[in-house]
């Protein structure tokens, strides 16, 4: 079942960002009040005109009169067209201004937001819903501020106005237009509030169908390579019917609506114009007087069909911006300390002390204790789930221990600002994900402020100078979404690259040769053997033959070291890495 929407929280947000602009909001509801000003005047002069016309033809007044009077109303006609054009381009021009720079703030806000949060955030949303969110958000906020500066607030002045106009003639059949514009919009308000639940549902259901299109394009060689596009489409059917469905739900209130307002309408013209009719029958009123009461009747009617429109837009935009708003509760469950400062490290020495983690309700750590010296080789070895990378992510403050402490150069890595402290560490991980583009781009990516020297140098080091040399583009190739226009090997020496760039003490190697063939992957550790030299390096790995180098080997087991030593101290010892060298014979270890 959808939760309520929040409406006036959701409002409040919105005018935060409103209220950074105030002179330019004050200046558009000026604009918006003189316009409906000069509305007024046009029925008047109208009314001017035909009641000067029955003077004419009562010989009231002469030719040379009714001559003179056109001729005034006529300059005061142009006038006001040309006034309220130029209004009318302020409002426009001020309005897509606001608008830009209102929808700017929210993206930037909420972008950064999302961003910073913690990686069990993001491992726990699916992109595609994150995006529709931002991007549904981000469009609501011009409907929201478009619903107030067209709708909204021309039509109060334009009720005030006329109201007050018309009370003048007929205090009647001004009360009437008050009543029957209340009415109009209290059932229109009424129609929505019954709405906003199934517009909630619908939005939901179009974030499912979103997020799943977006992963089905995401891992579309999974299915093609599975031969499962049928399966794809099918559930892909489920979710967009359902979709439908919904929508269809959330429409039909339209009709509803529509009819209600006829009914409002038909019965409130014919109440407005009893008094006015009655009064020109006696002779209170002119003819001139009359019209100028059902011109600005059906005026003000245009501008509250406007007014509910209005309320379309505002309840459908607060309701978008109400699953995108409430992302502002969720917080980042990795927090900076009030003092914390930038990360230096200098030496690269790593120590787990005392570490206990739990995730949800498994046990991965409990009093874990190791010790890495600085520019020491080490390689945590062990099956699925012995807690290699949950180390490595307990390293960077993915996640914080319940207990125990993790220092680096002997000092707890929370007295560092978290965003500092990776960036003083470099990985290279199995898949070297990259953004769609170009190489270049994508290695400077690690040290924006890196000179093109070092670009180059890293390049070379890497050995993507020979490969990029015979493409087209050279360096300014772009690389495909995730790097799909590369090969394995190719985003792997991107990844050597990109590390190197970063040059950090600290370097982690994430099974960074597990999915290359044999010879790709010889070739590449050639690489990271270069890369490692002066450095502190944790290791994972599932192919021993790949750390067979290492310092030292740190056998994992259930969040337990049960082994440590060198390759050939391990192997001597006929223990855990022994099987597990025998079960691999130089392969994978298998689970």
């Amino acid at each position: 079942m959808a939760k309520k929407v929040d409406f006036k929280k959701n409002l409040k947000i919105y005018f935060r960002f409103i209220a950074r602009y105030k002179g330019l909001s004050l200046g558009l509801i000026f604009i918006v009040l003189t316009i409906q000003l000069l509305s007024i005047i046009s029925p008047f002069l109208f009314k001017e005109l035909i009641d000067r016309g029955s003077d004419l033809s009562t010989g009231k007044i002469t030719l040379n009169d009714f001559s003179e009077t056109v001729l005034v109303l006529f300059f005061i006609y142009v006038a006001t067209i040309i006034i309220s054009a130029i209004l009318s381009w302020l409002e426009m021009h001020l309005t897509v201004l606001l608008e830009g720079k209102i929808n700017k703030d929210i993206k930037a806000k909420f972008f950064n937001h999302i961003l910073r949060l913690s990686h069990k955030f993001h491992s726990s949303h699916k992109s595609g819903s994150l995006i529709s969110r931002l991007v549904r958000g981000a469009g609501a906020s011009e409907r929201l501020t478009d619903s107030f500066i067209f709708n909204f607030f021309p039509t109060i002045f334009k009720i005030l106005i006329v109201a007050g106009s018309i009370i003048y003639f007929s205090w009647h059949s001004a009360l009437i237009l008050v009543i029957v514009t209340l009415t109009f919009i209290g059932y229109s308000l009424l129609i929505h509030n019954a709405q906003v639940k199934h517009q909630n549902i619908m939005n939901k259901a179009e974030d499912k169908e979103k997020g799943f299109i977006s992963d089905a394009l995401t891992n579309i060689e999974s299915v093609k390579y599975f031969g499962k596009e049928e399966t794809v489409i099918k559930k892909f059917k489920r979710l967009f019917t359902d979709s439908f469905k919904k929508s269809l739900k959330f429409f039909r209130y339209y009709n509803w609506l529509d009819a209600g307002q006829g009914i409002i309408l038909g019965v409130g013209t014919i109440a407005v114009l009893y008094f006015p009719i009655i009064k020109f029958m006696s002779g209170d009123i002119t003819i001139g007087t009359l019209t100028f009461i059902f011109t600005t009747y059906n005026r003000t009617i245009g501008s509250v069909f406007g007014f509910v429109w209005g309320i379309k837009a505002y309840f459908r935009a607060l309701t978008d911006l109400d699953s995108l708003f409430k992302y502002l509760n969720v917080e980042n469950g990795i927090k900076d300390k009030k003092d914390a400062k930038p990360a230096k490290i200098r030496n690269g020495e790593v120590e787990f002390r005392n570490i206990t983690f739990r995730y949800k309700k498994n046990k991965v750590f409990e009093n874990f204790n190791l010790k890495i010296k600085a520019n020491e080789k080490v390689a945590l070895v062990g099956h699925s789930g012995s807690g290699k990378s949950t180390l490595v992510k307990l390293l960077f403050r993915f996640y914080d221990p319940q207990k125990g402490k993790i220092l680096i150069d002997g000092e707890d890595i929370k007295n560092f600002k978290q965003e500092t402290l990776r960036g003083e560490m470099s990985v290279v991980p199995q898949e070297c994900l990259l953004f769609d583009d170009t190489i270049w781009n994508n290695i400077k990516f690690s040290n924006p402020d890196a000179k093109d020297s070092e670009v180059w140098n890293a390049i070379r080091f890497a050995q993507l100078d020979r490969f990029i040399e015979n493409l087209p583009k050279k360096e300014k190739t772009i690389v495909g979404e995730r790097g799909v226009k590369l090969s394995g090997g190719e985003k792997q020496r991107v990844s050597i690259a990109r590390a190197l760039l970063a040059n950090k003490k600290i370097l982690v190697l994430d099974e960074a040769t597990s999915s290359l063939d044999s010879k790709t992957e010889y070739e590449i550790q050639k690489d990271l053997a270069k890369l490692m030299k002066g450095r502190t390096v944790i290791i994972i790995a599932h192919r021993l033959s790949t750390i067979m180098k290492s310092d030292r080997i740190i056998v994992l087991d259930n969040g337990k070291i049960v082994e440590m030593g060198n390759h050939k101290q391990l192997l001597r010892k006929n223990g855990h890495y022994r099987r597990l060298w025998e079960l691999q014979k130089g392969g994978y270890i298998r689970d």
